[in-house]
């Protein structure tokens, strides 16, 4: 083969395009950047040095979790000078509730003596003037009843308890009494706690007060009256839809039961209240009169 004919079989020489092509395909990554990437690895005692690092930042984790577990413990923990104080506390409570116990006891004692006494002493007089007394016992509530009637128990839900509108509240006590006094009740009860014509029915704070007498769910409101009757014009009046209201938007349990035999207590602490004429203001009345007409001619 002669000189010719190698050269023209050799292979052709590579331009500078194709070189630059070669170079993106088969070599990304500058060399200075594959330089910096193999220094690390090439650094003596670089590994090491992480893992020392990472050990220190371990230790740090642990110690600040210790020392916050420590201190949320210690101030959770009580102290002495609060214990004993709510202990304290505590036994005051205990002992003046047992006194205000005792104390409301002997008045229901003292009660029954006084009527016992006054039916006593009115056995001899006029048949009409007890009639009229135990009207007026009725009337104001002084005087424990007993018959048919209709209950109506308003429960706190199982929910919020920070969230007062889910709660029994005065106002819906107040507005199924009004209610049952429209519908013909003659005696009403909260919870044992009779109503007259000077009862208020108010709240404090969370609490809500008969007659300044803190009650606790669930409101038991007993009213005597024809049970019919009373259940009849209640489902008629606009507490019916208070009530649907509060069972149905704050899931208050609303419950409306009929019976035979209810007994209510007499109010406690009633005073006997009446009102006279002055004499001063009869003698103005006489002065200021005109004199009577004797019929005579001007």
């Amino acid at each position: 083969m002669t000189s010719s004919q190698r050269h023209q079989h050799a292979r052709p020489a590579v331009d500078a395009s194709m070189s630059l092509l070669n170079e993106v395909m088969y070599r990304p990554v500058d060399p200075s950047y594959e330089e910096a990437a193999r220094r690390p690895r090439e650094e003596p005692g670089g590994a090491a040095a992480r893992g020392l690092r990472t050990g220190w930042y371990l230790g740090l984790a642990v110690v600040l979790g210790l020392a916050t577990t420590t201190a949320i413990v210690t101030l959770r923990v009580p102290q002495p000078a609060a214990t004993e104080g709510r202990s304290l506390l505590q036994e005051q409570i205990a002992e003046r509730s047992a006194h205000v116990e005792e104390l409301r006891a002997e008045n229901a004692a003292l009660g029954d003596e006084v009527a016992a006494l006054q039916d006593a002493a009115l056995a001899g007089a006029d048949p009409a003037l007890i009639e009229q007394l135990e009207r007026l016992e009725l009337a104001s509530g002084a005087a424990a009843v007993q018959g048919p009637g209709l209950a109506v128990e308003l429960d706190d839900p199982d929910a919020d308890p920070q969230d007062a509108r889910t709660r029994v509240q005065d106002v819906d006590l107040q507005i199924v009494t009004n209610a049952l006094w429209a519908a013909g009740a003659e005696a009403i009860a909260i919870n044992g706690q009779r109503l007259t014509g000077l009862s208020a029915i108010r709240g404090a704070s969370e609490a809500i007060l008969v007659d300044l007498q803190p009650l606790v769910a669930p409101y038991r409101v007993e009213a005597i009256g024809d049970p019919r009757g009373l259940q009849t014009d209640l489902a008629r009046s606009s507490a019916a839809n208070h009530l649907t209201m509060l069972s149905g938007s704050y899931g208050i349990d609303v419950t409306i039961e009929a019976s035979t035999d209810l007994a209510l207590p007499g109010a406690s602490g009633t005073e006997l209240r009446h009102a006279s004429v002055p004499d001063s203001a009869v003698t103005d009345e006489v002065a200021s009169s005109p004199p009577p007409d004797d019929g005579g001619e001007s």
